[in-house]
């Protein structure tokens, strides 16, 4: 056996697309192998469902190289900086990069593509949980709710559709998300906070996903946020059917 840390120069190739060990190798040092290959087909596959549909643009999929690529070549680098310090010493650190601690490595990465409409100042490639607080380009946080006198995480929300989660006072976003997706012919699961059976018993909802009660947050079916309007808009449904068409590369 041999360690290697290889990523390959591109991730797609008209209707080629590599993921996991065909896009990229790592040292098994951080145990980062699998994980990246299964993060590769959870960018992948919404992507394909809704260009396959017909609800997509034709560049929603080049955004999986867009997105995935730097995410695989900071795996690589950093499972390399981490088999040397580990196990091959003799190799040297000059070529190493600084290690990124393993939180912000395992759900931490972030996106930067057209499928994401960014905000000024948004950090590149990772960024700590804890301090990401919802920014488009990140993995949406973690928040527990109350449901029928159960208790879910917002995490439970996303995974097939596109998901909007409006604050506790901000009812014109529901009618705004029915109009726009309705129009564009996406599904769009809408949740406000407060309403739907769910509570915030905790009041963390808008710190934790950067909003006030009057904002909306727009998370990919990836569970990735890809928008997101901080506060109330003049405009709700003509605001979140652009953000819906930059999602979709439309």
């Amino acid at each position: 056996w041999r360690a290697e840390a290889n990523c390959a120069d591109r991730f797609a190739d008209g209707r080629v697309f590599l993921a996991g060990d065909a896009a990229h190798v790592v040292p098994p040092n951080g145990g980062y192998g699998g994980n990246t290959g299964v993060q590769d087909a959870h960018n992948l596959a919404w992507k394909l469902a809704l260009t396959l549909a017909g609800v997509a643009g034709p560049g929603l999929l080049d955004t999986y190289d867009a997105e995935r690529r730097p995410v695989g070549e900071l795996t690589v680098e950093q499972a390399f900086t981490r088999y040397v310090t580990r196990v091959a010493p003799y190799l040297g650190t000059e070529n190493t990069q600084p290690v990124v601690d393993d939180f912000s490595m395992e759900i931490g990465y972030r996106y930067d593509s057209p499928a994401v409409v960014l905000e000024p100042g948004s950090p590149p490639r990772h960024e700590h949980p804890r301090e990401s607080a919802g920014r488009p380009g990140a993995r949406a946080p973690h928040v527990f709710l109350q449901c029928d006198g159960g208790r879910l995480s917002t995490l439970d929300l996303f995974g097939r559709d596109f998901v909007l989660l409006a604050g506790p006072e901000s009812e014109a976003w529901q009618a705004a998300a029915s109009a726009a997706a309705k129009e564009l012919g996406v599904t769009l699961d809408v949740y406000l906070i407060g309403d739907n059976g769910l509570t915030d018993a905790g009041g963390s909802f808008p710190g934790a996903f950067g909003i006030s009660p009057s904002g909306a947050v727009l998370v990919r079916p990836d569970g990735f946020v890809g928008w997101r309007a901080v506060t109330a808009a003049d405009t709700p449904e003509d605001d979140l059917r652009q953000a819906l068409q930059a999602l979709l590369c439309r």
